[in-house]
């Protein structure tokens, strides 16, 4: 069985892997996902994976989670997973979302684009690791 990763206050490799498979296995099943990126909250000094569809407004969020699980869950045993505690679901029209797709825009494929100490229109961005910004 997949094991969950540990997310650390440092991004780390296993777990840019981990949100990069995650995606490709959304990707799979349809869940039009219009942005995805790592996001640092430096008052919990902790990450989390931020995905983005407007499926969250079509089905509601809990049946997106349950695409995630269910994504999850076609892991390979190798395969390190993320969490859901450490997974947040959003719609486009999130405010960070729409920041980082005026910032970057990355097309349908899977990036892997650091964006550190930015402002976007007077919000700074401590830190995030963008793999799609495409709305």
């Amino acid at each position: 069985m997949a094991k969950d990763i540990l997310v650390t206050e440092s991004l780390s490799s296993s777990m840019m892997n981990a949100g990069a498979k995650l995606i490709e296995r959304l990707d799979a099943k349809q869940s039009e996902i219009k942005s995805a990126f790592w996001l640092y909250f430096s008052e919990d000094k902790t990450w989390k994976l931020i995905i983005a569809s407007p499926l969250v407004d079509a089905i509601g969020p809990r049946e997106f989670y349950k695409k995630v699980v269910d994504a999850n869950s076609l892991a390979s045993e190798e395969e390190d997973v993320i969490s859901l505690n450490d997974v947040g679901v959003t719609n486009t029209s999130n405010q960070i979302v729409q920041l980082l797709k005026f910032a970057i825009g990355t097309g349908g494929g899977i990036s892997g684009i650091r964006f550190s100490r930015n402002t976007i229109n007077g919000h700074f961005i401590e830190d995030s690791y963008i793999y799609r910004s495409n709305l």
